[in-house]
């Protein structure tokens, strides 16, 4: 255990149930999609939709991880990791608090994981579980074997954020288990919840964010970002991500077209409308520019004005998202909804990479429940997914009671259990 080592984080930590439990954020990209690439301003916010990771420790010597979204259950043994930690060490020497080397650290995932073959989605979240529990366990090899539990309310391959606010769960699940960072201290929220101080807070966000490159390559590290910290951010490529203070409160409409798309396909399609047509793709970034400073601006500075900013901000994302369309990642079924959404007076737009995936749109503070269950039921209908979360809620937080999303049976594959996960 290093000079960071913080003793006994289990036993101050653990709820009634005994486990520990930790939650994440997903977010939406309100303002800036493809034109971040190319250097221009970008606006993020969380949205209280939100992942859950359960950590029990294990006596019995077994690693388990259960992912049911994914249909994963997986059993592993410790002395495996035990056997070859000096080797790991040799090869990934440990740089104070940052999080394993990539390269060396994804290699002895794969082996410890036992997959040898281009992950698949599953296999990747897997492999995260392995890079992170290699870098934990470096740091503190007494650690006891545990058993890991995520679950989410958040949609993957949409734009929501999901690969991020598992990174962060877990990485903070094993970090503070390890003691490698100290107990939450700061009270959010109204039901006991605590997080960080900002220094662990930044401890999650790079082990988390070098977790994610494994899901995505070259990730931009927004996700991890927002999930750790939550707020609303703006950001640029290659500046530091700024938080915006004292936002008020909004809620907005989210719709998943439940068409699931690849961000990398979509980059691809606007860089090649920018080499057929440079001048006019570069003009279309300057004005999203424009539009994500303005959108900045406005909401730094609404002083009880939610009206008027909720105008300003319509009106945005109606001109945003008809640059987006002009850059071509639109889709019919974002359109469809972007029609409908319109005839109630909310103008939404594409959140995230488009040619699927979600649009959003700002929710004035006074709308009824009357016309938002209209809206819901004519969407439904249509075989969309609708949720009005908040935006700009906490980051990554630890919970003193288990969250409802893990049944009272959650328990059932614990190192005591008859049940045993299948060994992989």
């Amino acid at each position: 255990m290093n000079n960071h080592s913080h003793s006994s984080p289990m036993r101050s930590l653990t709820s009634g149930h005994g486990g520990l439990y930790v939650s994440a954020p997903g977010k939406i990209i309100l303002f800036g999609e493809h034109a971040v690439v190319h250097g221009k301003t970008a606006v993020a916010g969380s949205i209280d939709l939100r992942t859950y990771v359960s950590l029990f420790t294990s006596a019995d010597g077994r690693v388990y991880l259960s992912l049911p979204d994914l249909g994963v259950e997986k059993t592993w043994m410790l002395k495996d990791l035990v056997s070859v930690i000096d080797l790991i060490n040799s090869e990934c020497p440990l740089e104070d608090m940052l999080p394993p080397s990539l390269e060396n650290g994804y290699t002895w995932a794969q082996k410890m994981a036992g997959l040898t073959q281009e992950p698949k989605k599953a296999e990747k979240a897997i492999l995260v579980f392995w890079y992170l529990l290699i870098g934990v366990f470096q740091r503190k090899k007494d650690l006891l074997a545990v058993k890991l539990t995520v679950k989410g309310e958040l949609s993957s391959c949409v734009g929501l954020g999901s690969s991020g606010a598992y990174c962060v769960c877990v990485t903070t699940a094993l970090l503070q288990t390890a003691g490698i960072i100290p107990p939450p201290s700061i009270p959010v929220g109204t039901k006991g919840e605590l997080t960080w101080e900002d220094d662990n807070l930044e401890i999650i966000r790079n082990w988390s964010g070098a977790a994610e490159s494994i899901i995505h390559h070259r990730a931009s590290g927004i996700d991890a970002t927002m999930s750790t910290f939550g707020g609303i951010t703006s950001y640029k490529k290659g500046a530091p991500i700024e938080q915006l203070h004292n936002i008020p409160e909004f809620k907005v409409i989210l719709v998943n077209s439940k068409i699931e798309r690849s961000t990398g396909s979509m980059v691809e399609l606007a860089k090649k409308k920018k080499d057929d047509f440079p001048e006019i793709v570069d003009a279309i970034y300057h004005t999203i520019d424009s539009i994500s400073k303005e959108a900045v601006d406005v909401l730094s500075n609404t002083q009880g004005k939610n009206n008027d900013c909720y105008r300003t901000l319509n009106d945005l994302c109606r001109m945003c998202n008809g640059m987006l369309n002009v850059l071509g990642v639109g889709h019919k079924k974002l359109e469809q909804i972007c029609t409908l959404l319109a005839r109630y007076g909310i103008n939404p737009k594409i959140t995230g990479a488009g040619g699927g995936g979600c649009v959003f749109g700002f929710l004035k503070p006074d709308t009824t429940s009357t016309v938002i269950s209209m809206i819901e039921e004519e969407l439904n209908k249509q075989g969309y997914e609708v949720k009005q979360p908040n935006l700009g809620g906490p980051g990554v937080l630890w919970h003193p009671d288990r969250p409802e999303i893990f049944p009272p049976s959650s328990r059932a594959v614990t190192p005591n259990s008859s049940r045993q996960p299948t060994p992989a």
